[in-house]
């Protein structure tokens, strides 16, 4: 801000005192000139006409974030050197015991959705079952007194149907690749600006939380907001790395002993 309000200065000295003498209009473009090359090696290295803050408590909960989920995408970096050794010193024990409980809460999630899943579609095709059987004795008796009521039956079935469909969708790759695509989706919503009308904008919406998109001007409770949905699709993650541990075909299988991507169980 000096640097502009010093440019504009002799910008205004300039265009009173050249008129009078050349020896004072040399002088003054040479400084103009001078100031003008500070002002832009000063942006280079990272100068802002209206710097925000970094290093409060919701810029510090997003950055212990960003190393702990090994990250580290546009975050800040500590200036000082006794910063800088305590990341790392946190960094060598967050990560692998972050990693740690990341897989095993994956493998908890991914084991009782999918019994879940499971036991609703076993429930919903014995129900099927039974009222196909019941439609099919009513059928032998049309002059049964109860012979409306069983007419209900098909459009449960065709209820019971559409449930088993959306199963099935869900189902599908084990769900991972449709819950990544919602969840982004659902960040974009939240963390995009919708009212800019720019959908290439509202897309790149993790831009916006590194150091060179403008994260300092960030408010407090976004900041946070954003750190647990950074931790919520480093879960997604690990339900997708578990998913592919446990239903990987056999030429994968034989890849990832190979090339020893992950250990896998006999």
């Amino acid at each position: 801000m000096p640097q502009m309000c010093l440019s504009l200065l002799l910008q205004l000295v300039k265009h009173i005192i050249a008129p009078l003498s050349h020896r004072w209009k040399a002088a003054i473009e040479k400084r103009i000139k001078e100031v003008s090359q500070m002002t832009l090696a000063a942006v280079l290295r990272g100068a802002r006409l209206q710097p925000g803050q970094y290093w409060n408590l919701s810029g510090t909960f997003l950055f212990t974030i960003y190393v702990m989920t090994a990250l580290g995408f546009g975050a800040p970096v500590p200036r000082t050197i006794e910063g800088r050794s305590a990341v790392l010193v946190y960094a060598s024990l967050a990560i692998p015991v972050h990693f740690y409980l990341m897989m095993n809460a994956g493998m908890c999630i991914v084991v009782h959705a999918q019994a879940y899943v499971k036991q609703l579609s076993r429930r919903l095709r014995n129900h099927r079952t039974f009222t196909g059987g019941k439609s099919n004795l009513d059928n032998e008796s049309p002059n049964c007194s109860r012979h409306s009521k069983v007419l209900k039956a098909p459009s449960r079935c065709c209820f019971g149907l559409k449930i088993m469909r959306c199963l099935s969708v869900l189902n599908a790759c084990h769900c991972v690749p449709l819950a990544a695509v919602v969840y982004y989706l659902t960040g974009a919503c939240v963390f995009g600006k919708l009212e800019d009308h720019e959908i290439l904008k509202v897309l790149m919406f993790p831009l916006e939380f590194t150091t060179s998109g403008g994260l300092e001007h960030q408010p407090g409770h976004l900041r946070i907001l954003y750190a647990f949905y950074v931790e919520g699709a480093m879960m997604l993650l690990a339900c997708a790395v578990v998913t592919f541990r446990r239903y990987s075909t056999p030429s994968i299988l034989w890849a990832s002993q190979k090339y020893r991507l992950f250990t896998t169980e006999e």
